[in-house]
């Protein structure tokens, strides 16, 4: 079976399926990934064939007019000023995508990947499937939509996830249609959302049954696997990204763990802010700091033989050896702070980002503090809050259990029982 992943977005968008990809070559499958050009030359030194599709996502985070909105932290405002930039090349992505995608058995869709995927599939009568790295949006009686968190009661719970569906189509109804028209299909009679349900698509989510646990009412397309975690793949180009090069490893060595600050593929939304409130922890603690400057510009840190700058590391590598972590909340970034067993700190600027801040916080896990509030008071708090006994055996119980999953083992799993039968997946899915 060929597998097509296609996925778009940031780092964490794209490492997550390429352990994904490199489990279902260990398991005797031929497998691609479809993705933006900035990661052309990231994914194949890891022996995975890579299609590039137009748009670089690190150009256009780093752009002006988003970095504004990450100061702002308005979310609405974000998704639609980015919605912008890749609706401008949107007929060429959708060309390259089509010409990619024919030469797959069947299509694994990303998060931001879905609404392309389902009409590209439909184009080319492909089965295909959902992994799902975020927020659960499949509809539930269990637990409200976690954005909207705010009671929990089986009928306003299941009244969140309509709304959240009714959004998604408001916000996107438009630019899906306009998707369909350039490949030639008919426009929808029905959201997305709702095709998808009657399709009965494969949606995987990849994160920690310990995060939360899978609820009794999902249909029975809908799994939890794990995190999709490198370290859980047996292959030895897993560890070619370390970043373990004796200049940091003799830096660790000089004294206590550290507390690692990184906000991955975000950039740092204010960084004059941010390296004010570097100093300040540098004059009112003894701690030692490791600095991931990520997809954040290039800047000044404070001097002082307590920092340590680094340009990308592997966070399952790097993680363990530091005392806490404070991170901006993308869930992938959080799967790995928890299986360090360390505490953490979510630093939250948009996204999902703030409702994981919440989340652990509500667990024992850390604190939450959203970038737009941020003070060096109020970041020395929150790190105090964390590095309390009581969290750091919580965070080390559930990252005990959490080494007991190979989410990548369970996503394939799942995925291979799903197209066992492709033909049949394929008449499923296309109503015939």
């Amino acid at each position: 079976m060929h597998y097509g992943i296609i996925t778009f977005g940031s780092r964490g968008d794209v490492q997550p399926y390429i352990a994904l990809a490199l489990e279902l070559l260990e398991q005797g499958n031929s497998v691609s990934i479809v993705g933006n050009e900035n990661f052309s030359d990231f994914v194949p030194k890891y022996g995975i064939p890579f299609y590039p599709l137009p748009g670089d996502t690190q150009k256009m985070l780093q752009s002006p007019e988003i970095a504004g909105i990450l100061k702002s932290g308005n979310v609405i405002t974000y998704l639609r000023e980015l919605g912008k930039l890749i609706r401008k090349g949107q007929g060429a992505v959708l060309q390259k995508m089509v010409g990619y995608c024919e030469t797959f058995d069947v299509l694994v869709a990303a998060p931001l990947t879905v609404a392309w995927v389902f009409s590209v599939a439909e184009r080319l009568r492909k089965p295909w499937a959902i992994v799902q790295l975020t927020v659960p949006s499949v509809p539930t009686a269990v637990f409200p939509y976690l954005g909207l968190d705010f009671f929990n009661s089986p009928v306003y719970n299941r009244f969140t996830y309509r709304l959240m569906r009714w959004f998604f189509w408001t916000e996107h109804k438009k630019d899906i249609q306009e998707q369909r028209a350039l490949l030639k299909l008919p426009p929808l009679k029905k959201s997305l959302p709702k095709k998808i349900d009657e399709q009965r698509v494969l949606q995987l989510h990849a994160f920690s049954r310990f995060l939360l646990e899978r609820p009794s009412d999902w249909p029975e397309e809908a799994a939890i696997t794990g995190f999709l975690d490198m370290a859980g793949v047996k292959t030895p180009l897993a560890g070619q990204d370390r970043g373990t090069d004796d200049t940091i490893s003799n830096w660790l060595a000089q004294g206590a763990p550290p507390v690692y600050i990184g906000f991955g593929s975000f950039p740092v939304p204010d960084p004059t802010i941010f390296y004010g409130i570097l100093e300040h922890l540098l004059n009112y603690t003894e701690e030692r700091y490791i600095f991931c400057q990520g997809w954040s510009q290039p800047a000044g840190l404070p001097k002082s033989q307590r920092v340590f700058e680094v340009k990308a590391v592997d966070h399952s590598w790097l993680f363990p050896q530091c005392k806490l972590a404070v991170v901006h909340g993308g869930i992938g970034t959080v799967g790995a702070v928890l299986r360090a067993k360390i505490p953490v700190v979510i630093v939250s600027v948009l996204g999902d980002q703030p409702i994981w801040g919440r989340f652990l916080k509500r667990k024992g896990w850390g604190a939450h503090l959203p970038f737009k509030k941020l003070t060096a008071p109020k970041l020395l708090n929150a790190i105090q809050e964390a590095d309390q006994d009581a969290i750091r055996a919580s965070v080390l119980r559930t990252g005990s259990m959490m080494e007991r999953e190979n989410g990548a083992a369970e996503a394939v799993s799942k995925l291979e029982a799903y197209f066992k039968e492709p033909e049949q997946v394929l008449r499923m899915q296309m109503g015939s």
